[in-house]
């Protein structure tokens, strides 16, 4: 072979492994942008329902916004397809700075969670790196710097449901538990501290004689300097973090209380006699979202309430099942 023709060589061959290079930083470059939202999304409640008759044919569910005035109510996310049917959401969350919305589904086949921007567009499906940390995924808590995810998942190595809870990151996608499952003790509803420092979340405690406890605890966010700030024999779901960071929101006994960060002034917000679940604070933390079951036969209400319990005020009155996400 001719000196030149080697060089020739030597030319595509470089040329050829510099393609490679760029196109693999350009991909991951891809996969760390975020699309921008074509209609940014402020003054809304976002929510879950089954509302729409396509969706009760598909035994699905669709991601709705409101206005606060009752106005405007808008299908923002429909049925998401999945294998030979559609998938049933199981929670939202979202950020009004970074306009994202992220969407988990209790499927035991799905490996991952749903993530668009809050006007639906954008819509993907963000699995972990490696492993199948992100199956049976139950309810999902974004970061307030909008890069950080909590889930709650069911762990499949128990008969009964237990959930551990999982951290992750959405650019890496890299996953790790938070809190393992036992067969004693099952994890749900997380939330993260205004200031992205630590976690809150339900412990449901199946004692010796098979009853069961419940604590509202708070940690590191790695799960450690675990501290519990409430213990009850009733049943507690849902606890939201304030955005001043001074007080919890929580459902208890079906009932909506708040609780200060610390652990005192356990206070009752709710005193309807159906029960009332979900609260959700507004981005200002004046006012509370929540749900409430209808006078009407197959309805549910969503609602908003001022922090202190009064000036309740009914957003909507809607078809079906309402699962309260987040306030925009």
């Amino acid at each position: 072979m001719t000196i030149k023709a080697r060089s020739r060589k030597t030319n595509l061959i470089t040329a050829y492994v510099l393609a490679v290079v760029c196109l693999f930083f350009l991909r991951q470059v891809a996969a760390d942008l975020r699309p921008t939202a074509s209609e940014p999304v402020s003054k809304a409640l976002i929510f879950i329902s089954d509302a729409d008759s396509i969706d009760a044919s598909r035994d699905s569910n669709s991601v709705y916004r409101i206005g606060l005035d009752g106005r405007g109510l808008k299908r923002v996310v429909g049925s998401i397809p999945h294998g030979d049917g559609y998938l049933r959401v199981s929670d939202v969350d979202c950020d009004a700075t970074s306009q994202q919305l992220l969407i988990a589904s209790h499927r035991r086949d799905l490996n991952g969670f749903h993530h668009a921007m809050l006007d639906g567009s954008g819509l993907h499906l963000d699995k972990p790196a490696s492993g199948e940390l992100l199956r049976s995924s139950r309810q999902i808590s974004l970061a307030p710097d909008g890069k950080g995810i909590l889930i709650s998942r069911q762990d499949r190595a128990f008969a009964e449901p237990r959930f551990s809870l999982v951290a992750g990151d959405l650019q890496s996608r890299q996953f790790h538990n938070v809190k393992q499952a036992t067969s004693a003790l099952s994890y749900h509803s997380p939330d993260w501290s205004p200031d992205g420092r630590h976690i809150v979340y339900i412990i449901e405690k199946r004692t010796a004689d098979a009853r069961l406890a419940y604590h509202l605890a708070m940690a590191e966010l790695d799960g450690s300097g675990e501290r519990v700030i409430l213990e009850t024999t009733l049943a507690l779901n849902d606890v939201a973090w304030s955005p001043d960071g001074e007080w919890l929101a929580f459902e208890m006994s079906r009932q909506i209380y708040k609780l200060r960060a610390d652990g005192s002034e356990l206070t009752r917000l709710s005193s309807h006699h159906s029960g009332a679940s979900a609260p959700r604070w507004s981005p200002a933390g004046e006012r509370i979202s929540f749900v409430a079951p209808s006078s009407f036969p197959g309805f549910s209400q969503l609602l908003t309430m001022d922090a202190d319990g009064g000036d309740i005020q009914r957003v909507a009155n809607i078809r079906g099942e309402i699962v309260n996400g987040c306030w925009v």
